[in-house]
């Protein structure tokens, strides 16, 4: 048995701090605001974050993650992010374009491993990150192809947010749903909204159909 080793006299006490445990979950507190803050950004809602931590971490609970997983879910969603001044439009736009394929049904993982391989593929750039504006015009021209195949109708002067919902309105009403689409007169983010809220119906919907 080992004992204590007692303060020296007149040795002033030693100032004890919040501790380890405390750190911690200081930490913990602030990874998931930044994680929740990417999510944002990336126009990404409660569902759709939930079912990138299962496929990304396999864990679909934030509460459920060491910080070390916190970590790196959030070097995920920060992947390409280079801040306000520094981000490349064609980065979002092509990311918008393969959620946009995934809530269509034209594709299972719309996670940013599955778009680096199919920019590899086109391109031979090994991540979507690295994409020149060069590069990127083919790559999003081959995704639109892509869409085109899959029921979305691009026409001249339409925004293409509004061609996707068309798309996804027309599916929903081959399976017998009718739904109401947003004005012209919506938001980029309320039209987001909306293409993750019928997009996530239609494959609830064919899953059922097919089952």
């Amino acid at each position: 048995m080992t004992a204590a080793r007692s303060a020296k006299p007149g040795a002033p006490a030693r100032a004890i701090g919040p501790g380890k445990a405390a750190f911690q979950q200081q930490a913990r507190r602030k990874l998931m605001i930044a994680i929740r803050a990417a999510c944002r950004r990336l126009g990404l809602d409660e569902d759709c974050r939930r079912e990138t931590q299962l496929n990304i971490i396999g864990i679909a609970s934030m509460a459920q993650m060491s910080n070390a997983q916190l970590g790196a879910l959030l070097d995920h969603f920060n992947r390409g992010w280079k801040g306000p001044m520094g981000h490349r439009a064609y980065i979002g736009k092509i990311r918008a374009l393969w959620w946009s394929l995934y809530w269509l049904g034209a594709l299972d993982q719309p996670q940013d491993h599955a778009i680096d391989a199919f920019v590899r593929r086109q391109t031979g750039t090994a991540r979507l990150a690295f994409l020149d504006h060069v590069a990127a015009h083919s790559v999003i021209e081959a995704l639109k192809s892509w869409a085109q195949r899959s029921g979305v109708i691009w026409l001249d002067g339409v925004p293409e947010r509004e061609c996707v919902l068309a798309a996804l309105a027309r599916g929903l009403d081959d399976l017998g749903f009718a739904v109401e689409l947003p004005g012209h007169g919506a938001s980029p983010r309320d039209q987001d909204l909306a293409i993750a809220e019928l997009g996530k119906m239609l494959r609830s919907l064919r899953r059922d159909d097919a089952s």
